[in-house]
């Protein structure tokens, strides 16, 4: 029993001793660095160059030499090209498929180029602008610009001018007369004179009211009695409800005519109270417009009677021209009243305005006396020093940073061109995909569809035999996606390792297979040419290429770092690379410059970059740091000292 507690003892104290010891260890290995040893920087130089970007998979030789061809794009096929039986060569025409998507792609894609392209042109004229002096057109409307201000700042300064402020209390004095009150002692002389204009208006119309009220009796004799003698007979021979009519109207006419005439005539020539004036423009108006269509149904009443040896055509004649005389006489007194309301408004609102104008017109001559304010004085300063700085900025010429955000412009107009340039190249290739063509020499074995039948993608045109070789490699869901039927590839062979052969891919599975969770797609890769050695079955690695640029900025892989604003390298300039120097690194006075960089294509070694370095820069690949080594060397001495203390061996930990 004592012995199983005293094992059970051992063990856990070994377990103790390994945790100590490795905590010392990362003590020391992780404890910050001294600066005992010396920083190391290894280097690489910016150079232009060829990326390559790749696709890799393995698979074998295949035996079959039959191929499925299919085209890229979806459309109805147009025609057929070829016959079952013919030969064909690579790059023969097989069928066509609608291609008017493809040609809009292209149409669009060169006008977006066209436009980058003005953009560009744009950008570069701005920036070129921004390099060149100032014009001396520009220098003397900018000198002009301070001198006024300096004018308006002295002029500010200077006491109130007797001319100046002679004119203003003219001013003043003119916009008073406009406000004062008339004779009444209550209504504003502009207002008074419009409405004592309006007495004499008044007192016309009433008699004019009253005249035609007469002169339609003179037809209907409800009052004259000479006339209900003469005409009642005969009025209206032809319909006497017109008569009854005219009649019921100027008996509710009558007492409103009457009553009017005489409130007009009570008014007195001036000094009239408004009230009654404007009850009395209203009453008139109320007449006018009754009196008219009265005189209207007068007048009809004389159209429908008959003339006789008792009442002439003359006489009627007589009465209808008096009458329509009457209607025209009350439709000009109806207009003149309602521009003699106008008017009376209109004197009101000028009457406004002038108060208005004498609070400004005083507001004008006190501030004109009191002098220019120290709020004023200080925002002319202000404008004067503008103008200076203006002249300044000017005479200086174009400020770095303004220059630098119009570089940028620049740059990001000529990589919008680019861009716009690769869409086009990509529209184009896709235009060119509508024509479906054999990838190798083959023979026609098949062809399943006709024209006017629809094809996408998986649909397969045409069947052909060939005696070339066959590679079948199989990619995963990510690779495949990158993948196009016309991409070149390079086949190497474990079998034969001198053996490189260039090949095409010819075709790319729609539908994966899944092993144990995994999706893998197969890919047949054409070879370009053949060699005896390769046999069928033989195991294959294959590259293929997606995408490639040629003279383009290329750093190492190991100089990118990702930073907040992006990815981002450390530069070094001014430090000699020599092959001593390659791999051991350079030490500096001067810390690396972090430098924000804009990347393109990528591959495992490369990074294409497109912004924030130049051709020859020196950056930072990797640090050697002389304490890193001292510090691992006394992290194993501590740990191998407390092993040899306690008597035990750890694992990977040294031995006595």
């Amino acid at each position: 029993m004592f012995g199983k507690i005293l094992k059970s003892l051992k063990r856990k104290s070994v377990i103790a001793l390994f945790i100590i010891a490795a905590g010392v260890g990362l003590y020391y290995g992780l404890r910050p660095r001294t600066a005992s040893g010396e920083v190391r920087y290894v280097l690489a130089a910016v150079q232009k160059g060829t990326i390559v970007v790749s696709v890799k998979g393995s698979g074998q030789v295949s035996g079959q030499n039959q191929l499925d061809i299919k085209p890229n794009v979806s459309g109805v096929i147009t025609k057929i090209l070829v016959k079952q039986g013919d030969e064909v060569k690579a790059g023969t025409p097989l069928a066509v498929i609608d291609n008017k998507a493809g040609v809009k792609a292209v149409r669009d894609a060169a006008q977006a180029v066209a436009d980058a392209k003005l953009s560009l042109e744009s950008a570069q004229l701005a920036y070129d602008k921004l390099k060149e002096p100032p014009d001396p057109v520009s220098l003397l409307q900018a000198l002009n610009k301070v001198n006024q201000a300096q004018r308006d700042l002295d002029k500010l300064k200077e006491p109130p001018n007797q001319f100046d402020l002679r004119l203003a209390e003219s001013e003043l004095q003119a916009q008073q007369e406009n406000i004062k009150i008339s004779y009444d002692g209550v209504t504003p002389r502009l207002i008074r004179d419009a409405y004592d204009d309006a007495v004499p208006v008044l007192k016309t119309v009433g008699q004019s009211l009253q005249k035609a009220l007469y002169d339609a009796d003179s037809v209907l004799g409800n009052d004259n009695a000479s006339a209900n003698a003469n005409n009642r007979t005969y009025l209206a021979s032809m319909d006497k409800s017109k008569l009854m009519q005219a009649d019921a109207m100027y008996t509710s006419l009558k007492p409103l005519v009457t009553a009017y005439k005489a409130k007009a005539d009570a008014l007195q020539a001036s000094g009239a109270s408004t009230a009654d004036i404007e009850s009395a423009l209203t009453d008139a108006q109320k007449c006018a417009n009754l009196m008219d269509p009265f005189l209207q149904t007068v007048y009809d009443v004389l159209l429908n009677t008959l003339s006789n040896t008792s009442f002439t055509q003359s006489t009627l004649n007589s009465l209808q021209s008096t009458i329509q005389a009457s209607r025209s006489s009350i439709s000009s007194m109806l207009t003149t009243l309602i521009n003699q309301v106008q008017t009376i408004e209109s004197a009101k609102t000028a009457y406004a305005s002038a108060q208005i104008s004498v609070t400004k017109a005083q507001t004008s001559l006190d501030k004109l006396k009191a002098g220019a304010t120290a709020a004023d004085i200080a925002a002319a300063q202000e404008k004067l020093n503008e103008a200076n700085e203006a002249l300044a900025k000017l005479r200086r010429g174009t400020d770095a940073t303004d220059l630098a955000i119009s570089a940028n412009s620049l740059a990001r107009s000529r990589s919008a061109l680019v861009a716009a340039q690769n869409k086009l190249v990509d529209a184009q290739e896709m235009l060119a995909d509508y024509t479906v063509k054999a990838p190798f020499d083959a023979i026609i074995a098949n062809l399943p569809q006709q024209a006017a039948d629809q094809a996408s993608p998986s649909t397969v045109i045409a069947t052909l035999l060939t005696r070339a070789k066959v590679a079948e490699i199989s990619l995963n869901e990510v690779d495949v996606a990158k993948i196009k039927v016309g991409q070149k590839a390079t086949l190497t062979f474990d079998a034969v390792p001198d053996l490189t052969i260039a090949g095409v891919v010819s075709q790319v599975d729609l539908i994966g297979t899944v092993s144990q969770g995994v999706v893998n797609y197969g890919v047949k890769i054409m070879f370009d040419t053949q060699d005896e050695r390769i046999k069928t079955g033989m195991s294959v690695s294959a590259a293929i290429v997606t995408d490639f640029k040629a003279g383009v900025l290329l750093v190492p892989n190991s100089a990118i770092k990702q930073g907040i604003d992006g990815p981002m390298v450390q530069v070094l300039n001014g430090v000699k690379i020599d092959s001593n120097t390659a791999n051991l690194g350079v030490t500096s006075k001067t810390l690396p410059e972090t430098v924000t960089v804009q990347t393109g294509l990528a591959n495992d070694t490369q990074t294409e970059i497109t912004d924030g370095l130049k051709e020859g820069d020196q950056v930072v690949t990797r640090t050697i740091s002389g304490t890193a080594t001292s510090a691992a060397s006394a992290s194993a001495s501590k740990t191998t000292t407390l092993n040899r203390a306690y008597g035990i061996r750890l694992p990977g930990m040294g031995g006595f």
